[in-house]
């Protein structure tokens, strides 16, 4: 008996140095995934700040969001969007090197997100949106020794919201004014629509 007595304690020692380590790992958990989950949102960019990205043939860009504005269209036989607005994102493009051009959105890479939802490129009607093709889009190749700025598309229910773009050198966040901005931007997506809506 005083042997057993004295094996019983230590078994039950063992238990607990081996539950202990499983409490301890167990309890930091949350706090270290909220963490990942913060580091993973790239911070919020102020409009027309730019970032440096890969072109179409891998030479790097600078981008920046210079412009948007936001479209109803008012003329009947006109395309109207599935959502409440056509929104002309102006981005200005710069080679840093060698002459290449935007990477073509086989994945959707410009977002734009509003609350929980989440619109494209090809979201809605964006690709009928009357600048598209009159306007210089991402197919534009951009010269070292000069920016251009090309348009992107969206259809959209609100005003404002998120511009997200992402690829495999990382992701890039910028807020949108919630109303026209970049005016010097604007003559080129206004030509066109007047040229589609026949004013």
């Amino acid at each position: 008996m005083p042997h057993r007595v004295a094996v019983l304690p230590a078994a039950l020692l063992a238990l607990a140095c081996l539950a202990a380590p499983a409490e301890a790992s167990t309890a930091p958990r949350a706090p270290l995934a909220q963490e990942s989950a913060a580091a993973a949102t790239p911070k919020l960019l102020a409009f027309g700040q730019a970032v440096r990205i890969k072109g179409e043939k891998g030479n790097p860009l600078r981008i920046s969001p210079v412009g948007v504005y936001y479209h109803q269209p008012t003329w009947e036989p006109a395309t109207k969007p599935r959502n409440k607005y056509f929104v002309a994102i102006a981005i200005r493009v710069a080679a840093a090197s060698k002459a290449d051009q935007m990477p073509l959105p086989y994945g959707s890479q410009w977002r734009i997100k509003q609350g929980a939802r989440v619109f494209t490129t090809s979201s809605g009607k964006a690709s009928r949106a009357p600048w598209v093709g009159r306007a210089q889009g991402a197919w534009v190749t951009v010269q070292p020794t000069m920016s251009k700025v090309v348009y992107e598309a969206f259809d959209v229910p609100a005003t404002g919201g998120i511009l997200e773009w992402s690829d495999s050198t990382g992701s890039y966040r910028w807020r949108i004014p919630t109303t026209n901005a970049g005016k010097a931007t604007h003559e080129a997506v206004l030509d066109a629509i007047a040229d589609y809506e026949g004013r």
